[in-house]
């Protein structure tokens, strides 16, 4: 089987590690991947590994978008013929920006169009975005939330299928808030709700007068559409906050924090909450029904008002015991719910229900 995936600059950037994962796993699968990244997007880090790579001009007209889409068809085209010419099956989408020239790159290459709808805002979207699609279409959605507002948005015509997202978890998770060392919140979101991201870093300034050693992070675009600064200035923080460029996609660092804060809640869904609850950084998110995995209690420390963050931080530090047991949970709930290769395989399932015999009922090239 042959399969392209294309992410758009912000997926690419975001969602980074969950790409290196499915491409590795495919590849383990005997899937043969080409992807393709926006030049202004930074690689995936398996370019040349486990996949083909090239890049194409995200930007772009949506009159000349035909053309675009002709382009990147003809330069997939000529890496399938280098390496055999057996054809390409199936086309797969992250990223709502992108899904439209995913469908014209699919038509060029007469091969089956997997969109991933990864957060509900991007629900409403379906209809017009997949439109009058000449070839097999599915959607896929990591969480079951999302796949019942498909499914009573655009029916059951379409073909869904969830494939929760995967991540790799250790049998026990880190120490949590070791002493002796500066406390760290990292906050992660879109910065959409201002309110959300000021309760937040409000609730964070009243944990720092329980244990005044603490260093916050956030992502430098969310920070600068939420007037994060602003609010760090009149609380204080300044000095103990940091922006970050594309914060989310910084693993390495995110997952060195104590504490993983999500004060927005729009059922957007991010692999780095799973990997997060695995590796034993103690999740306080904002409560919302259409992230499944966020549990209070289980998986993490849920905040239903403004008004409640500061308690929130203050008992996590404050009771050492019960947010041990958290992580011990929350890194089970990961173990048992989103291991990789239980989302490897599900995208394999959905990929071969396009693809069955991994040939297509097409003939002839673009």
């Amino acid at each position: 089987m042959r399969v392209v995936i294309i992410a758009d600059a912000l997926f690419a950037s975001r969602e980074r590690p969950l790409l290196e994962r499915l491409e590795v796993g495919l590849a383990d699968e005997g899937v043969r991947v080409i992807h393709a990244v926006p030049e202004e997007a930074r690689g995936t880090g398996t370019e040349g590994l486990y996949s083909r790579a090239l890049r194409y001009t995200g930007r772009s007209l949506a009159l000349t978008r035909p053309l675009q889409a002709m382009r990147l068809a003809g330069a997939i085209d000529a890496i399938d013929e280098a390496e055999g010419g057996t054809g390409i099956n199936l086309v797969h989408a992250f990223g709502g920006s992108v899904w439209k020239l995913a469908r014209g790159v699919a038509e060029q290459l007469r091969a089956g169009l997997a969109l991933e709808v990864w957060r509900s805002g991007l629900v409403p979207e379906v209809p017009s975005k997949l439109g009058a699609s000449g070839v097999p279409a599915m959607l896929l959605t990591p969480d079951t939330s999302i796949e019942r507002l498909l499914v009573a948005h655009v029916g059951s015509d379409l073909r869904t299928r969830c494939c929760r997202w995967g991540v790799h978890a250790p049998l026990q998770p880190r120490a949590v808030l070791p002493p002796g060392r500066t406390w760290t919140a990292a906050l992660v979101g879109a910065g959409l709700d201002a309110g959300a991201y000021a309760a937040a870093l409000r609730g964070l300034a009243v944990a720092a007068g329980v244990r005044p050693d603490m260093h916050v992070f956030a992502d430098a675009v969310a920070a600068r559409r939420a007037g994060l600064w602003a609010v760090a200035r009149q609380l204080g923080l300044l000095d103990r906050l940091s922006l970050i460029e594309e914060l989310e996609g910084r693993r390495d660092l995110l997952m060195q924090a104590d504490l993983l804060v999500l004060p927005e809640a729009r059922g957007d869904q991010r692999s780095v909450l799973p990997e997060a609850m695995a590796t034993g950084v103690v999740v306080v998110a904002a409560a919302d029904p259409l992230v499944t995995s966020l549990q209070d209690g289980r998986t993490a420390r849920l905040v239903t008002d403004h008004a409640a963050w500061g308690a929130a931080f203050s008992d996590i530090l404050a009771n050492q015991a019960r947010t041990h047991a958290l992580t011990l949970s929350a890194n089970e709930y990961v173990r048992a719910n989103a291991r990789v290769s239980d989302y490897v395989r599900g995208v394999l399932a959905a990929y071969q229900s396009l693809a069955p015999d991994s040939a297509l009922p097409f003939t002839g090239k673009a």
